[in-house]
Parts: structure tokens; C-alpha cells; sequence
């Protein structure tokens, strides 16, 4: 495999990470937004569902820590991934994304 095949494969890799990483960043707050709405906008909803309240709490918090690591994999990968990026264009003599 040549370095410039290398290089478009690292070069989609990177974009596919952080597509995927934007995208789930965007949905995150919707889908936040979409339940404090729906909760909030009926009062027999919320008495209904009060004693739930403690675990799907700490159900959020959960998903949300998961949500923090698994982003800070992401930023340890996209860093790697510019790394090597920087020494193929060097190698290669072009001035890319990195």
C-alpha cells in the first residue's frame, strides 16, 4: 500500500470519527430537550412517574459518563490520528488537513 493510499484512508478514518462524534454531540441535548418537555408539560405525568425519578437520574448520569469517556477516546484517537497524519505530509512534501 502506498503512502497516499495511507494517507486517504487516515484522512476518512479521521472524518468518520468526527462526523459521528458531532452527530451524537447534536442529538444529545434534542433528546434532553424532547424529555423536560414532555415531563414537564403534564403535572399528572410528573406525579405519576416521581418515584422513578431517583433512578432514571442516575440512569442519566450513567449514560452520560459513558458519553464523557467515550468522547475522550475519540479525542485520544483523532490526536493520534493527526499525528501520523502530520509525518505523511511531511513524508509526502503536500500541505493537507493536518
Amino acid at each position: 500500500m502506498s503512502d497516499i493510499d495511507v494517507y486517504k484512508e487516515l484522512c476518512n478514518s479521521y472524518r468518520a470519527i468526527d462526523d459521528f462524534r458531532a452527530k451524537l454531540l447534536g442529538f444529545l441535548p434534542l433528546a434532553t430537550g424532547t424529555g423536560i418537555f414532555i415531563i414537564l408539560g403534564n403535572k399528572e405525568k410528573i406525579d405519576s412517574i416521581s418515584s422513578y425519578l431517583g433512578p432514571i437520574g442516575v440512569f442519566g448520569f450513567i449514560v452520560t459518563l459513558a458519553l464523557f469517556f467515550y468522547e475522550l477516546h475519540g479525542i485520544k484517537k483523532c490526536d493520534q490520528l493527526i499525528e501520523v497524519g502530520k509525518y505523511i505530509e511531511d513524508k509526502l512534501g503536500i500541505i493537507g488537513q493536518f
